[in-house]
């Protein structure tokens, strides 16, 4: 008997390794078709409370509202290229400012070197000819041309992606008067993204709306597009913030008549935005909303973000918050959720309790 049952446990664990890979695969392969349709669950999953608030004031039918939220969605992805290609346009206008700075930064760094590493520069007729400011023309339209060839790629995707979505969008929000969850597990899975969504978004248009107004007010160019991102990548954890901090250092560096002073209050006012975003104000509106462990979340945002890339990412806490979930309510998997949201000691406890019931 102990013979068989070690073999059925054995088999049991060998499936159950072999269906996680297939789904991981699967997740993986497909993720063109599912990654739009996620992300249209999590939307509609905010507002649907707000299709229906609409509904209800205005008196229309599902179909009026669901078409008034498609266009309005719509609205707001064209104001969001559109705040990208103007950040470029007047990226672009700067650019003979930034070579100017550019070049006075190779100039000091030249002079603080020994004279043995500097090389002369070439004479023409008498007049020198500087090298590096042609390399560094060279290099700034290179980087100008490419990057406005990217731009234009990434934004054409992410209108064709976020209009796949909108499509999405509209079915869901047209097939259900009820949210995604009616009773149960869907429920509680359902509830809980949608006041994680809230919270969330509340405090990155919060962090967003300061960060890009402090660009702003610091005379960096590019202060929507920054305060865009930061609002964007506040929806990744402990990573957004860090990386949304650095973004604007570059052209804190590059600006021009900027002082050494100028430039460390300058990244200590944004760095001091995102600490207190992070560690004061989302702490306190948000507590323990997921209930999973930092390291956890941390886990979440490497797998999700191999699978699905940045997308996934943003999506990587509230999906392993809906998992934890699903698997509390399964008695063979109540450990593995036990252990997502950081309580380690069930699996040491339970044979205790087992002799003690038998």
């Amino acid at each position: 008997m102990q013979i068989e049952e070690a073999r059925s446990r054995i088999q049991t664990n060998c499936l159950m390794i072999l269906t996680t890979a297939a789904i991981g695969y699967a997740i993986y392969w497909l993720r063109p078709v599912l990654l739009p349709f996620v992300i249209a669950i999590f939307v509609v999953s905010g507002i649907a409370p707000i299709l229906d608030s609409l509904q209800r004031r205005l008196g229309v039918e599902r179909l009026v509202a669901a078409g008034i939220t498609f266009l309005a969605g719509l609205g707001i992805v064209f104001v969001l290229s559109w705040t990208l290609w103007g950040s470029t346009v007047e990226l672009r206008e700067m650019a003979p400012a930034y070579r100017l700075r550019i070049q006075e930064i190779v100039d000091t760094v030249q002079d603080y070197l020994p004279d043995r590493l500097v090389k002369e520069s070439p004479t023409i007729e008498g007049t020198p000819v500087n090298k590096n400011t042609e390399r560094i023309d060279l290099f700034l339209d290179s980087l100008l041309r490419h990057g406005f060839s990217e731009l234009s790629g990434a934004l054409l995707n992410l209108l064709m992606t976020s209009i796949v979505v909108l499509i999405y969008v509209f079915f869901l929000l047209l097939g259900s008067t009820e949210p995604l969850g009616v009773t149960g597990t869907w429920q509680e899975i359902d509830l809980q993204i949608r006041k994680y969504l809230r919270l969330k978004t509340v405090i990155s248009i919060i962090t967003g709306f300061v960060f890009g107004m402090a660009i702003a007010l610091l005379g960096i160019p590019m202060a929507m597009t920054f305060g865009l991102l930061a609002f964007l990548l506040n929806y990744i954890p402990n990573i957004g913030p860090l990386v949304a901090t650095v973004l604007p250092i570059p052209f804190i560096i590059l600006q021009p008549e900027a002082g050494i002073v100028w430039m460390v209050i300058a990244i200590l006012i944004l760095s001091g935005i995102q600490f207190v975003s992070g560690n004061i104000i989302e702490p306190k509106m948000m507590g323990e909303s997921t209930d999973l462990h930092p390291v956890v979340v941390l886990l979440a945002l490497m797998f999700w973000g191999m699978m699905w890339g940045i997308v996934g990412m943003f999506l990587a806490t509230p999906i392993t918050a809906g998992i934890k979930i699903v698997l509390e309510r399964i008695d063979a998997t109540k450990p593995i959720a036990a252990i997502l949201a950081g309580n380690w000691k069930p699996s040491v406890v339970s044979p205790m309790d087992s002799e003690n019931s038998a």
